[in-house]
């Protein structure tokens, strides 16, 4: 599964941020001003708890906002990251639907909205950390196809600020987040 690669390779990354963020950084604002960096990392293992349960036919985990990092966030991550993969691989296809709570969506959407929401947060978790993203310009060249087909230009609701504008000709990596709505 091409896609599984893809996954991994996004939830390495975001892992590898988490790992990176010193003690005196959980409280930094992230570019996602409702959250800092705390926050925001536990939203996001929560997201990734949500979809591996949704992956693998089971209730979602609960209110990704209120997930537990324990006592070693960067631990957490690792497992939650390996479980998220193993659960898209053992499902083996991505034509039948997933569901999260109340959202149905094909497999194959919830793939990619659970590798969105990890790397894009990844970098928002970078952003606020001092460190460097290293996000793949092949990757966000492949999620901002996704994203521009899930999520419109206008209106954003409350899940996403309006598009930056960019140049066409700037990298994949900047066009994937001025179209979530973030300075590059």
């Amino acid at each position: 599964m091409e896609q599984a690669a893809a996954l991994e390779a996004a939830l390495a990354n975001t892992t590898r941020l988490v790992r990176g963020i010193t003690d005196g950084q959980w409280d930094r604002p992230t570019p996602c001003q409702e959250w800092n960096v705390r926050q925001l990392v536990t939203h996001t293992a929560g997201v990734m708890a949500n979809f591996r349960n949704g992956a693998a036919g089971k209730p979602v985990a609960g209110d990704p906002d209120h997930f537990d990092l324990g006592t070693d966030p960067g631990a957490t991550m690792a497992k939650l990251s390996a479980e998220n993969v193993a659960a898209w691989q053992e499902r083996g296809e991505l034509e039948s639907p997933i569901t999260l709570g109340d959202n149905e969506f094909p497999g194959m959407v919830g793939l990619n909205i659970n590798m969105l929401d990890a790397y894009v947060h990844g970098w928002d978790i970078a952003r606020a950390t001092g460190q460097q993203a290293d996000l793949d310009p092949e990757l966000c060249t492949t999620m901002l196809e996704f994203a521009r087909q899930v999520v419109p230009e206008a209106p954003r609701g409350d899940n996403f600020a309006a598009v930056v504008t960019t140049s066409t000709e700037a990298p994949a990596t900047d066009r994937l987040l001025a179209y979530l709505g973030r300075q590059p």
